[in-house]
């Protein structure tokens, strides 16, 4: 399965073989290294600029935090000084002229022992005597009524105890210099050592300013934003960006989930990185918007740069590769069509040695196998004469047997014909054998059938001498189908006996037997004769000697070559013991419609 995919896959032809090597196993992983490469730097850069970004919102809440921390401050030093406190509970005791400078005094004063940079804080302060003082020069005249009525000042009597409230949403029209502008204010109930209310104070400062001078000349670093606790934008350093509410609400569940004191980190929209830092006092987060095209600048045109000469590259390497291989599949390509010449013209030419090389070398290995393959051709052709001259002659040597089998079966009727019965099962004997003779195409037979060939042939003996020897049989019913070669076993049993009973045998026993190990079959023959010594001594003036057993050792060896086969003979006094093995063939039987068994061979 997998052989057949990778052949599917793979170019047909050498030269795109060798292009679709050095694509897949030089170049692609180049280009995949490249590319990884590049993406760690991306995400490098990104952690390092989520770190820096983390560090400069970091500085700008601390910043504002510290601008709010000195205005709390103002206001506790506004509390605390006794003479600002005495004209807040007894400005009848000053004139109204007088009641101002020094309130005015006292905010010039608090704002010069303080360096507030990057803002501007406005004061303004409403005693509970009808009296209204800011730091700025108003437009009109301070309306206490209408100032009192002001959101601000119901806030603190409504507070139920609250003496300081911030909002980072201040449009007051009453800071005439900055009129319209958003405010951080802080509302502050300021209280006598009694702890009684004597006067209300709001002090803004101008973040909008303080923002826009924090964040001025960074717009090549990216946008920033102040956003309160819904996710609505306060401030912006650039009015053509903004937060998506995806991305503001995202932060806001981020944050929540973190824990009111959470650090500040970076989260990716769109291809679009916004770093945010919760400002705890005022409810709200800093964000800073980097688009991830700035900042993969420098990296986008290294891969630009990258693609360019890679695409160079690799139009350079596959023209080179076309003509180097062209140069070898060529000559190849030239050497096949003269190849596909010379098989068209019965392997008759040779091809002209040229070149140099491996492919002259090829051209004159392949002239010697032309060569080879001719004289081949030449010998099975001279082999191919001498097996018809002896099919012939084999044909002529059946035509004797025949003739003597079609005698026999003549004798035969005859014998019947005339009650001879023991003529007539001699003759049925000895065609037995003969048939199995004739059979030139069969060389394996049933152990089955070998047992009643055995049978015929001792039938024969026994009519012939009129002996006693019995022959048993120790085969199991599995092992009756096993195939074995062609009489195997009647030359054993005809040593048995010519040499283990000699002329003057009356009485004796052999017995074959059939057993299998290892995926061999030993069949053995054993016959309580006077064995091989003895039978030597007695025989020592037989001129012609017996070859049956060598033949069927050679006959094993060759009908089945290069496998375990063997024949071993075992001689005592008490008689003899020829043991033959060679691979286990069974031929399972099987019925067929309108016929007797017939055989399959299963290893």
């Amino acid at each position: 399965m997998l052989t057949r995919w990778l052949r599917r896959i793979t170019p047909e032809t050498f030269k795109h073989r060798i292009l679709f090597s050095f694509l897949l196993f030089l170049l692609a992983p180049i280009a995949l290294l490249f590319l990884y490469n590049f993406r760690e730097t991306e995400t490098i850069l990104q952690r390092n600029a989520s770190d820096s970004n983390i560090k400069q919102l970091e500085g700008i809440k601390y910043d504002l935090i510290d601008l709010m921390s000195l205005v709390m401050k103002t206001g506790m030093l506004l509390e605390q000084d006794s003479v600002l406190r005495q004209v807040m509970q007894q400005p009848e005791l000053y004139d109204a002229i007088h009641r101002k400078r020094i309130v005015e005094n006292k905010f010039a004063g608090i704002e010069n022992s303080f360096f507030l940079t990057g803002a501007t804080v406005f004061y303004t302060l409403i005693d509970l005597k009808g009296n209204a003082y800011t730091s700025y020069t108003p437009v009109s005249s301070l309306n206490y009524a209408a100032m009192s009525s002001e959101p601000w000042v119901q806030e603190l009597k409504r507070a139920g105890g609250q003496r300081y409230i911030w909002t980072s949403d201040d449009h007051t029209t009453e800071v005439r210099e900055r009129q319209g502008i958003r405010m951080l204010s802080l509302y502050a109930l300021l209280r006598d050592d009694g702890l009684k209310p004597f006067a209300y104070g709001r002090f803004s400062i101008d973040y909008e300013g303080w923002f826009e001078e924090k964040t001025f000349g960074r717009h090549g670093e990216g946008a920033y934003f102040l956003l309160d606790a819904n996710g609505h934008t306060l401030l912006q350093s650039d009015s053509e960006e903004d937060v998506p509410s995806t991305v503001s609400s995202t932060i806001a569940a981020a944050s929540q989930s973190a824990g009111a004191d959470s650090s500040s980190q970076s989260i990716v929209n769109n291809h679009t990185m916004y770093t945010y830092s919760k400002i705890q006092e005022l409810d709200g987060y800093l964000v800073k918007k980097v688009p991830l095209s700035l900042l993969f600048e420098e990296v986008n045109k290294q891969k630009q740069r990258f693609y360019t000469v890679y695409g160079a590259i690799l139009l350079l390497f596959v023209l080179l590769t076309y003509l180097i291989s062209s140069t070898v599949t060529g000559p190849l390509k030239l050497l096949q069509r003269k190849m596909e010449t010379t098989v068209k013209l019965n392997l008759k030419t040779k091809l002209p040695e040229q070149g140099r090389g491996e492919l002259l070398a090829l051209t004159r290995s392949f002239n010697y196998m032309i060569a080879d393959i001719n004289n081949l051709l030449e010998r099975l052709k001279l082999e191919e004469r001498q097996k018809q001259f002896v099919r012939f002659q084999v044909l002529l040597s059946q035509m004797n047997p025949h003739f003597l089998l079609n005698t026999l079966n003549t004798i035969k009727s005859i014998a019947l014909d005339k009650d001879e019965d023991e003529i007539y099962e001699i003759c049925v004997a000895l065609g037995n054998i003969l048939e199995t003779t004739l059979n030139l195409e069969v060389d394996l037979i049933l152990l089955k059938d070998e047992i009643v060939l055995v049978e015929s042939y001792m039938d024969i003996q026994r009519k012939r001498f009129g002996h006693g020897i019995e022959i048993q049989y120790e085969v199991s019913e599995d092992l009756e189908y096993a195939l074995i070669p062609k009489f195997c076993l009647q030359p054993l049993v005809e040593n048995s006996l010519l040499h283990g009973f000699g002329q003057s045998h009356h009485e004796g026993q052999i017995v074959i037997c059939a057993s299998s190990r290892n995926s061999l079959l030993y069949l053995e023959v054993v016959d309580n004769g006077m064995g091989i010594k003895r039978s030597q001594e007695n025989q020592s003036n037989r001129k012609r000697k017996s070859i049956g057993l060598q033949n069927l050792r050679e006959s094993l060896e060759l009908m089945f070559k290069n496998q375990p086969t063997g024949l071993l003979i075992e001689s005592t006094d008490e008689g003899t013991k020829v043991v033959m093995h060679f691979p286990l063939l069974l031929s399972k039987p099987y019925l067929k419609e309108g016929s007797a068994h017939v055989a399959h061979a299963d290893r």
